[in-house]
């Protein structure tokens, strides 16, 4: 799937068991790929995923199974989520 960071940017993130996760605040990419690798996301109040200090947390980008109005990601493999 081909996205544009300006077409990520502040869209709302929700987990394939339906939790709201948060927003994509930015992208991490692979300078040699060009790939991205992760969503630096700012995680919603109710979020299973649990924010840096920063109040931000990388998702693997792996996790996400579909973009349309928002980023579904696969919530079955939150536990593998870290914070950064």
């Amino acid at each position: 799937m081909r996205v544009s960071f300006k077409s990520l940017a502040g869209r709302s993130i929700v987990g394939s068991l339906g939790s709201i996760i948060g927003t994509v605040d930015d992208v991490v990419i692979d300078e040699k790929t060009g790939r991205i690798i992760s969503l630096n996301i700012e995680p919603s109040e109710q979020s299973p995923v649990s924010p840096s200090s920063e109040n931000y947390t990388f998702v693997p980008y792996r996790t996400v199974t579909a973009i349309r109005d928002v980023v579904v990601i696969d919530e079955t493999k939150v536990g593998s989520i870290k914070s950064n």
